[in-house]
């Protein structure tokens, strides 16, 4: 994995979130002494609906060096809202390199 927005740092990342938090109404939690806070926005029309959910990774100074990651999912759904109709996702460090922060998620994310 070499890049934030790979299709395998995604997987590791929501086998991360879904093994670390059981309770879907959690907004924040701690991963190995990463902070980790979620949040959402949802819209739902007539016509269309969708639901922007954020993630923001912090890690405390380790060697003087912090590291932060934004995460961010948007979905979007039609009238009947039984399947997606679009789907994007990427991610940025706010803080740091990304080095550290994929090395911390291969440390920690579930055994596949």
């Amino acid at each position: 994995m070499r890049s934030l927005n790979s299709a395998q740092f995604f997987h590791l990342f929501q086998a991360l979130a879904y093994a670390s938090n059981a309770d879907p109404q959690r907004d924040r939690w701690t991963v190995a002494g990463v902070d980790w806070g979620r949040e959402r926005r949802v819209f739902w029309g007539v016509h269309f609906s969708f639901q922007l959910e954020t993630h923001v990774l912090e890690s405390p100074h380790r060697d003087g060096v912090a590291w932060a990651l934004l995460v961010v999912t948007e979905r979007w759904w039609g009238p009947d809202r039984s399947r997606t109709i679009h789907e994007a996702r990427w991610a940025r460090m706010l803080k740091g390199p990304a080095s550290l922060a994929l090395a911390w998620l291969k440390r920690h994310a579930p055994e596949q």
